[in-house]
């Protein structure tokens, strides 16, 4: 008959008159709230200042209190684009066509839900 090692521990110590330790109680964390967060899809088309769509440009949505990009898209080839962000009161639109032209305005979130169309104006 062999006994493995702790076998031959807790042996030694019903020998020696050692109790085992205590069961540790089970420890009650608090609950953490859970934060929610709402996305929103936006979308829309990107055009210049002549009513002409802009094609594959750089789109970021940043939160206008934080500094915090909540997304970045492109334009397609019609100049459309659509992202799912989640839900700020002020969102600050950069827009960068070619890496070259960058363009930077605030907007509501609520209307940039309702606007179909974005002025680029470099």
């Amino acid at each position: 008959m062999s006994f493995s090692f702790l076998q031959a521990q807790e042996e030694s110590r019903h020998r020696e008159g050692i109790a085992p330790p205590p069961p540790k109680p089970a420890q009650n964390y608090p609950t953490l709230p859970r934060e929610e967060i709402v996305m929103e899809m936006i979308s829309g088309t990107l055009l210049d200042k002549n009513e002409q769509a802009i094609a594959n440009a750089r789109i970021w949505f940043v939160h206008k209190s934080t500094g915090k990009v909540l997304g970045e898209t492109r334009s397609d080839g019609s100049g459309n684009y659509a992202i799912a962000v989640p839900r700020v009161d002020t969102v600050i639109l950069r827009v960068s066509v070619d890496g070259k032209a960058f363009m930077e305005k605030e907007y509501s979130f609520d209307s940039l839900l309702s606007s179909t169309e974005i002025t680029f104006e470099p």
